[in-house]
């Protein structure tokens, strides 16, 4: 399986910058001779949508870490990329 980096980070950017959303769907089964109503049914995607976002949010707080920790290896000269990783990855591209 291949994952194409660049795409996959433009979707989880894409998806990390959408507020939370709250979808309700609510069916009211009630006749209306009168009666009562009666509890339909009901979806709330709350919880997960926010839950996805915390996961997002903390996945992009990560990588911003890692980044940062990587210029600052790069800045005082102790950066070593692996030569034969990086010809890897471009001969798989």
């Amino acid at each position: 399986m291949r994952v194409d980096q660049n795409s996959l980070t433009d979707q989880l950017s894409t998806t990390a910058s959408r507020p939370a959303e709250s979808q309700r769907i609510q069916v009211d089964t009630a006749t209306t001779g009168g009666a009562a109503p009666v509890a339909g049914d009901r979806v709330d995607l709350s919880g997960l949508a926010g839950r996805i976002s915390q996961s997002m949010q903390a996945l992009a707080s990560q990588t911003a870490q890692r980044v940062g920790q990587l210029q600052k290896e790069f800045q005082a000269g102790r950066y070593q990329p692996d030569a034969q990783q990086i010809a890897g990855a471009m001969a798989r591209s």
